[in-house]
C-alpha cells in the first residue's frame, strides 16, 4: 500500500508529521486488536484533522459499523482492494458527493510491482500467501480473509531478487497460512525454495514465518536442513497440550504427533530453533488439561512460547461454549506458570549458543544500554556484539559472547 502511495506522487511522512492521508492497516486476530484498532483510527483523526482517514485490514472486512460510528468520513476498503487503494481513494475524492459503495468490487489482483523496500527494516517479508481452510474453532481468520490461495512463483521470485538487489539480506516469507502454499497450483513449499535457491542470486539468507504442524512434512524438514540460505528456525504453533482441547480447537493434530514432529525436527537439525503459541483459557479447559499442556511444553521444549490468553471471536465454532468461559483470575494465574516454564526453557537455549560461531544479520540500531551492535542469528537469538557501523543491514558472522 505504500508503495502505490510512492507510485502516485505521494510522500510518506513520519508518524510525528501532519499528513494528508492516513493509513491504518488493521487486525481482528483478538478483542484487545480491535480495541487498538479503534484507538489508532481515533489518534489519526484527532492528529490529523483534515486528513482521509483509510481503514483497511481484517478489522474493517468484519465490523464495518462499528468504524463508521467513529466518523462517516472514514474510507473503509475491503482485503480485495488493497491492490487499488490510491484508485479507490482518488475516485472517491474526484467524486465526493458519492461515497464509495460497500460493495464495490475490484477483485483480487496481482499486477502490483510489487515490494522494493521496507523503510527502517533490516529483513524484507515478502508474502507468498492468502487465506485459510483450516477453520480453527477460536479463530476468525478465514472469515475475514477467505479460502487459501497462493502466489504463483513468476510472482514471487522478481520480488525476492528486487528487494536482494536493494540490499536485504534476509527474506521472511510470509501468508496467511503459510504452509499451505502451492496446494492450489499442485505445488508445495518445499519445490518454492528449491526455486528460490536456483534463480535467485546474491548473499541472503530464507526465514519462514508460523507454518502449522500438519503442513511441516519431511520433506520440508529435509529441505530447510539441507541448505545455509534457510534460516534454522521453524515457528509451529502448538496451541494446547492436551487433546482433548485440541479437539474442541479443531487442530489436526494431537500433543502425540506434535512431539513426534519436534523429535524428527531434532533429528535432522540438532541445534534448530522451534518457537510456538500458546492459548491459555480455551473454554472449557480444566485444571488437569493445563497440566497436560505444560507436560508437553517440558516434552518439546520450545525455544521462545508466544502465550495468548483465550479471547472469544464472533462468528466462529468456539462463540458456541461462551458459557463454559474459564475466570480471568485462573487464566492469568495459568499464563503465569506456564511463562515460568517457557522463560527457563528461553534461558536454557540463549546458554547454550554462547561461545559458539554463527551467521548474524546485523540490526540497523545499536543496543541502547551497552552501545554493542545487536543482530539475529538464524536460530532467531539476538546477540549484542563489537563490531564497526559498516556491518549494519550485512550478514556477518561471529562468537557469540552475549545474548540480548
Amino acid at each position: 500500500m505504500r508503495e502505490q502511495f510512492i507510485g502516485a506522487g505521494f510522500n510518506v511522512v513520519s508518524g510525528t508529521e501532519a499528513a494528508d492521508v492516513c493509513v491504518i492497516n488493521t487486525c481482528t486476530v483478538t478483542r484487545r486488536s480491535d480495541a487498538e484498532c479503534r484507538r489508532l483510527i481515533r489518534n489519526a483523526i484527532r492528529r490529523n484533522p483534515g486528513a482521509k482517514v483509510v481503514v483497511a485490514g481484517c478489522y474493517a472486512e468484519s465490523d464495518r459499523e462499528e468504524i463508521r460510528k467513529i466518523s462517516e468520513d472514514i474510507l473503509i476498503i475491503n482485503n480485495s482492494e488493497k491492490d487499488k487503494l490510491v484508485y479507490l481513494l482518488k475516485s472517491q475524492k474526484s467524486n465526493s458527493n458519492a461515497e464509495v459503495s460497500d460493495t464495490f468490487s475490484i477483485g483480487v489482483s496481482d499486477t502490483m510491482p510489487g515490494i522494493s523496500g521496507f523503510s527502517g527494516r533490516t529483513k524484507a517479508f515478502i508474502k507468498i500467501q492468502e487465506g485459510c481452510d483450516n477453520f480453527c474453532s477460536y479463530c476468525k481468520v478465514p472469515l475475514v480473509r477467505g479460502r487459501s490461495r497462493s502466489r504463483p512463483p513468476d510472482r514471487i521470485i522478481p520480488e525476492i531478487k528486487r528487494v536482494v538487489l536493494n540490499g536485504y539480506k534476509e527474506i521472511v516469507l510470509t501468508g496467511i497460512c503459510l504452509g499451505d502454499w502451492g496446494r492450489d497450483m499442485g505445488l508445495g513449499l518445499p519445490r518454492l525454495l528449491d526455486e528460490i535457491e536456483r534463480s535467485a542470486e546474491g548473499e541472503f539468507r530464507v526465514r519462514l514465518s508460523s507454518v502449522e504442524p500438519w503442513y511441516v512434512s519431511q520433506n520440508l524438514l529435509e529441505k530447510v536442513a539441507s541448505t545455509d540460505m534457510i534460516c534454522k528456525h521453524l515457528h509451529i504453533p502448538m496451541q494446547s497440550g492436551d487433546d482433548e482441547v485440541l479437539k474442541k480447537m479443531n487442530r489436526r493434530l494431537k500433543s502425540g504427533g506434535f512431539a513426534e514432529l519436534i523429535n524428527r525436527l531434532r533429528v535432522l537439525m540438532p541445534e534448530a530453533a522451534f518457537t510456538t503459541d500458546m492459548i491459555v483459557g480455551f473454554p472449557g479447559e480444566t485444571e488437569e488439561q493445563f497440566r497436560n499442556t505444560l507436560k508437553t511444553v517440558e516434552m518439546v521444549m520450545p525455544v521462545k512460547t508466544h502465550i495468548f490468553p483465550f479471547s472469544m471471536r464472533a462468528g466462529t465454532k468456539a462463540e458456541l461454549l461462551a458459557g463454559d468461559q474459564v475466570p480471568a483470575r485462573v487464566v492469568k494465574e495459568r499464563i503465569s506458570r506456564l511463562k515460568h516454564i517457557t522463560d527457563k526453557l528461553e534461558t536454557d537455549y540463549k546458554n547454550a549458543v554462547y561461545g559458539k560461531t554463527s551467521r548474524v544479520l546485523v540490526e540497523t540500531q545499536r543496543d541502547k544500554n551497552t552501545g554493542l551492535l545487536t543482530g539475529f542469528t538464524d536460530t532467531y537469538v539476538k546477540v549484542l556484539f563489537q563490531g564497526s557501523d559498516e556491518l549494519r543491514g550485512k550478514l556477518t558472522t561471529i562468537t557469540t559472547a552475549r545474548s540480548g
